[in-house]
């Protein structure tokens, strides 16, 4: 019985091709774990799940995250875990042209905060009250105020917190929703890895 070999042929040129391509084929098998957490990385976070339930925002949560809180967060979860709570306030600028805006951050401040409150078990009513100066009204330990500043009134980009109060404000829409999200985010919080 006569067999039948098969003769490949290899060129140094076939042979150094096939070299780096097994090469390359165990480096990216190798290295896939850590290329596609660099990936993941560098994507922006603009979706989260909170005990179940989806919560979108406009900006990336990496982004609020270096928003400053005045003095610091425990100040606002203080205010705002509290079970003494009945009321939260969000004061609506009507001194302004941008009450659209406000109008915006203070819907998704509601719909997240009255989730985080609904997981909590706490009956917490929020509510917004229309201002002409951002001093008019003043917060308390079972209601607290937040005061939305639009960027035409802002100077500093930050969520200030003065006795039951909370400034929100940012020198630019960006910015305004990056604060707003640092709010949210301390309430809720949220600790990115």
């Amino acid at each position: 019985m006569k067999r039948n070999y098969v003769k490949i042929r290899l060129t140094k040129e076939r042979l150094i091709a096939l070299s780096v391509f097994i090469l390359t084929s165990i480096a990216i098998i190798l290295l896939y774990p850590h290329l596609y957490s660099l990936y993941k990385s560098t994507q922006p976070i603009k979706k989260i799940v909170y005990f179940n339930v989806p919560m979108e925002f406009r900006e990336d949560l990496r982004l609020a995250k270096n928003i400053s809180v005045i003095p610091n967060e425990d100040s606002i979860r203080r205010i705002f875990w509290n079970r003494g709570l009945k009321k939260i306030t969000i004061a609506i600028l009507n001194s302004t042209n941008q009450t659209s805006l406000i109008g915006v951050e203070a819907y998704e401040i509601t719909f997240k905060l009255t989730t985080f409150y609904t997981i909590k078990r706490m009956n917490v009513e929020i509510k917004g009250r229309e201002i002409s100066e951002v001093h008019e009204i003043s917060g308390d330990s079972s209601n607290p105020v937040i005061v939305i500043i639009p960027p035409e009134l802002a100077n500093e980009t930050s969520v200030r917190v003065e006795d039951y109060n909370v400034y929100i404000s940012g020198k630019s829409l960006k910015e305004l929703d990056l604060a707003t999200i640092k709010f949210i985010m301390t309430v809720l919080h949220l600790e990115l890895e």
